[in-house]
């Protein structure tokens, strides 16, 4: 491994997590919506997407929230029309946290010009490398959270 080209990658990995941070920051000031509710609302998707919708504690667990923060988060959520609380029929205990339409409609405004820029980047590229960024990127989110895991252990 080289590692001026290894140093080289992880300064462009801060640099486009650095740049994706300013869009979510001035995306969320031109719609009035805090960075949290807005990485909120993207673990909920991702969840959904992967087939199960978050429990608070999950939210909770993703965003490093407190128990009291991810309560008040979830209320702003609910009393802005992002998200639903469903209890779930076979343990009315259980609380799963959904999407609604209007977050769905919300998150297409805000993000749909970062997709259109971010599609058109991709289209210039081959399938093949594509597939190679897409394993690197998999593999370095790994690394992160194997990272975050040994510092919360530290904590």
């Amino acid at each position: 491994m080289d590692p001026i080209a290894a140093r080289e990658l992880v300064l462009l990995l801060q640099r486009f997590t650095q740049a994706s941070d300013r869009y979510v920051e001035s995306t969320g000031q031109l719609h009035s919506t805090h960075r949290t509710d807005m990485n909120a609302l993207g673990a909920i998707m991702r969840f959904e997407a992967a087939g199960t919708p978050p429990t608070p504690g999950d939210l909770a667990r993703e965003l490093s929230l407190s128990s009291p923060a991810t309560t008040a988060l979830l209320d702003r959520l609910e009393r802005h029309g992002h998200i639903e609380r469903l209890r779930m029929d076979a343990d009315r205990r259980l609380v799963r946290i959904r999407l609604t339409d209007k977050a769905k409609t919300d998150g297409r405004t805000m993000f749909g010009p970062l997709a259109t820029h971010m599609m058109a980047v991709i289209a210039q590229h081959e399938p093949a490398d594509l597939a190679v960024v897409s394993r690197f990127l998999k593999e370095a989110i790994e690394g992160v959270d194997r990272a975050t895991a040994a510092t919360r252990a530290d904590l």
